[in-house]
């Protein structure tokens, strides 16, 4: 048998083993798109629930949830706004020093080919015939001839530098100009995107204490405080049943391996504490955490989102699955950096801090649930 044949022989089970991989990854990234669909529907349906019971509850409430909706998307457009106009000076900036740039070559250019000019118009349009006559050398005649070839597309090259420059320039001026005023436009719906927040903020805080007040009145705060709490637990327990649907990702650590190390997921000052009285005999199920709106709000450990939405309450709220039956819930957010079905590593920015779901000053509620249950994030958590 000839080498040629064995190599064949070996290599076809080779071929069929790659094979065999490729059809596996294909299939298994068909059953995590088919899972990733199915938690999306779960999700979808408790969204829809939950919407519904919204819109049966007090006009008061439905108002201010509708201005904390509407002041999250306008927090996402004055953001993305913001990094267009930052986007846009850098550009301007780039912009302006090649134009710089070229108007110093511009000018050089234009002296040397002017200095060329004086020199061909001293010499005179003669100038090859009177080196050829000037020259009895052969040799020296060509070489002569030769420097003077170089002379001339040194020349040519200059001018033609000189043209591609001056094109270039018109063209980048043409940039600056349109980058002008699309930054101009950008600055003016800036503002009034601002304006329509800073309006928001204003209904909001009017309709909030007007809610307050006849919560207060009626001796309803503690009512109130119960039944979100009801709602959550059934929220949860719902996402529970979908994420369980849902295979955890491998070669993570696991979360218990963190006990104790995990990260702060803001940074701010303790306002609240895990079992402190909050209001009647109802108590703090997990932290509160005092931080300025805007303040990037991340994961504490890997996992998938399962929950990324509104809900009474608890405002704009983030809940990750981090496998073997641990949670981790962010909740009063200004503004949704994840969606349901996304996998975070810790550390990523699932939110941004502020005071949704009926608070007066920004907070971030964190809580930490194991088997369901919540649990003390002190003793999870590394030192701040």
């Amino acid at each position: 048998m000839t080498k040629l044949k064995v190599r064949s022989l070996l290599a076809l089970p080779l071929i069929g083993l790659l094979c065999l991989n490729l059809s596996l990854y294909g299939l298994a990234d068909n059953h995590q798109e088919a899972e990733l669909k199915q938690l999306k529907r779960s999700i979808s349906a408790l969204e829809k629930k939950l919407e519904h019971q919204r819109q049966e509850k007090g006009a008061l409430q439905t108002q201010i949830e509708a201005v904390e909706l509407d002041s999250a998307k306008l927090n996402q457009t004055i953001r993305n706004l913001s990094h267009k106009i930052t986007a846009a000076t850098k550009q301007l900036k780039t912009l302006q020093d090649k134009k710089n740039r070229l108007d110093q070559r511009i000018e050089q250019q234009r002296s040397a080919i002017a200095e060329q000019i004086r020199s061909v118009y001293k010499t005179g349009n003669e100038e090859p015939f009177k080196l050829l006559l000037n020259q009895q050398d052969p040799q020296q005649l060509a070489r002569t001839l030769k420097y003077y070839d170089y002379i001339l597309q040194a020349r040519s090259e200059k001018i033609e530098q000189f043209t591609d420059d001056i094109t270039q320039l018109e063209a980048i001026a043409t940039e600056i100009e349109t980058t002008k005023i699309g930054l101009t436009k950008s600055k003016v719906t800036l503002e009034k995107q601002r304006k329509k927040h800073a309006t928001n903020v204003k209904s909001r805080k009017t309709m909030l204490d007007e809610l307050n007040q006849s919560l207060l009145l009626g001796n309803k705060q503690l009512t109130g405080y119960q039944k979100q709490r009801k709602q959550l637990e059934k929220l949860l327990s719902s996402v529970k049943k979908a994420a369980q649907k849902v295979a955890p990702a491998k070669n993570y650590p696991a979360f218990t391996s963190r006990k104790g190390k995990l990260k702060w997921p803001a940074r701010g000052k303790l306002k609240n504490t895990f079992g402190a009285v909050r209001e009647g005999d109802l108590r703090w199920q997990g932290w509160l955490i005092s931080t300025p709106s805007g303040t990037d709000i991340s994961a504490v450990h890997h996992g998938r989102v399962v929950f990324s939405n509104y809900m009474r309450g608890f405002g704009l709220l983030v809940i990750v699955d981090h496998g073997d039956s641990f949670m981790s819930l962010y909740a009063h957010s200004q503004e949704l950096m994840c969606e349901t079905g996304d996998w975070v590593q810790g550390g990523d920015i699932v939110a941004q801090a502020g005071n949704t779901g009926g608070l007066i000053n920004p907070a971030l509620y964190f809580e930490i649930r194991e088997k369901g249950l919540p649990v003390n994030p002190k003793i999870w958590l590394g030192k701040r």
